[in-house]
């Protein structure tokens, strides 16, 4: 699929996701700023885990409320909320507060409820019928500026600019520029109602809405929740924070070192993607399996501790994976889904990851305090415990077509 033949509206919320990239490093300067200022990679857990709590009830609520809303004001909102988020961050620099870390970190936290209205908006503005063509291009774009943006940012931030003053108005910039993010939202986005019908359709609607995403989460839905629920806790083991501790503490790193380590993994999206056209989706399920032990034995390997330019290619390697099992795997959601389940089955599945992996935060940083290595080795384990999951959808898949 070329370009152009997407449809406006996908183009447009590709766009968003590639000016999105400068306030997606973010992600790591909080975190090496709170271990340059003094925490522990323990006490950073507890923080996440703490700010965690406050969200967990939300997540489902907000998939409901958008199910029957436009779903494009929700991903303002996103925006809006980061934005406050690193104001907040910088003040906490500027100030030496621990409250106003707490603050940032909460606010960023209550946007996590509304993520799963971007799979939601996907599946609406994705042409059905070429959706893993759509995915593709969902990937390279974004990708592209991350590889462009994130070494310039690094090399800014861990090289010239390196006080905590620099990091301070470095973070107000992109809380400006995000407020500037929910504009384009506004002017380029095409408005999306998932369904039509009033939120309040009948007496009871909540608990109807609960039990027929149970009943699917047991159903059609079953092989697809407990591989993903699988896969996305071990990356829970693997936060940014997590990332940035490991890099600063093993290899003396700075955020520049950062920068490359996730640079290579954006260059590794792209390559995979190119790879990915050649895979036919009747070979989905193999690709998943392959992708997964992929990941699961670079990650070993990284828990390893090779040298700075092994680990950057072994991060090429695990994203070559990684991003292989997320175009296959929502492509497998959203043929699970219709249109209108999507905010609501996406919300549902995000508050039990939530849910499961709500102590996470601090039981990674446990284990980081204790060895950087090994929140790395949790997480091969449980990539690898994946696979058995797959080779049942792949069963499942040669069944059906037997009997077609």
């Amino acid at each position: 699929m070329k370009w152009s033949e997407l449809p406006r509206e996908a183009r447009a919320y590709i766009i968003y996701h590639a000016l999105v990239a400068p306030v997606l490093f973010s992600w790591y300067i909080i975190p090496y700023s709170l271990l340059e200022s003094g925490y522990s990679v323990l006490q950073v857990g507890v923080i996440y885990t703490a700010v965690s709590l406050l969200s967990l009830p939300l997540t489902f609520i907000v998939g409901r409320v958008y199910t029957y809303r436009n779903l494009k004001a929700g991903l303002m909102i996103i925006d809006v909320l980061g934005s406050v988020s690193i104001f907040l961050f910088a003040a906490a620099i500027w100030m030496n507060s621990p409250l106003l870390v707490a603050a940032s970190l909460l606010i960023d936290k209550l946007s996590g409820p509304l993520y799963p209205l971007y799979p939601a908006y996907e599946r609406a503005v994705y042409p059905e019928d070429r959706m893993k063509e759509a995915l593709i291009w969902h990937m390279i774009v974004p990708e592209a500026s991350l590889a462009v943006v994130l070494p310039v940012m690094g090399y800014l931030f861990g090289v010239t600019f390196v006080s905590l003053e620099c990091v301070m108005w470095g973070l107000a910039g992109l809380g400006i520029y995000e407020l500037v993010l929910v504009a384009y939202l506004w002017l380029a986005l095409k408005p999306v109602t998932l369904s039509e019908e009033s939120e309040e359709k009948e007496d009871g609607g909540f608990i109807e809405d609960v039990k027929s995403v149970a009943l699917a989460l047991k159903g059609k839905l079953k092989l697809y929740f407990l591989s993903s629920m699988l896969y996305l806790l071990a990356w829970s083991f693997l936060p940014s924070f997590v990332t940035v501790n490991f890099i600063v503490e093993e290899y003396g790193g700075t955020l520049f070192h950062v920068s490359l380590f996730e640079s290579a993994i954006s260059l590794a999206s792209i390559a995979s993607m190119k790879l990915c056209e050649h895979i036919p989706e009747s070979r989905a399920f193999q690709a998943l399996m392959g992708s997964a032990l992929s990941v699961t034995a670079t990650t070993l390997l990284i828990s390893l501790r090779p040298s700075f330019p092994i680990l950057v290619l072994l991060a090429f390697a695990v994203r070559m994976g990684d991003a292989t099992w997320f175009l296959f795997n929502r492509n497998w959601f959203f043929k699970l889904i219709s249109k209108e389940e999507a905010a609501l089955v996406s919300s549902a599945v995000s508050t039990l990851r939530s849910g499961f992996s709500l102590l996470l935060p601090a039981l990674t940083g446990l284990l980081a305090n204790f060895d950087p290595k090994l929140p790395y080795m949790v997480g091969f384990i449980l990539f690898l415990s994946t696979i058995p999951f797959y080779l049942a959808a792949w069963r499942e898949q040669k069944e059906k077509a037997l009997k077609s």
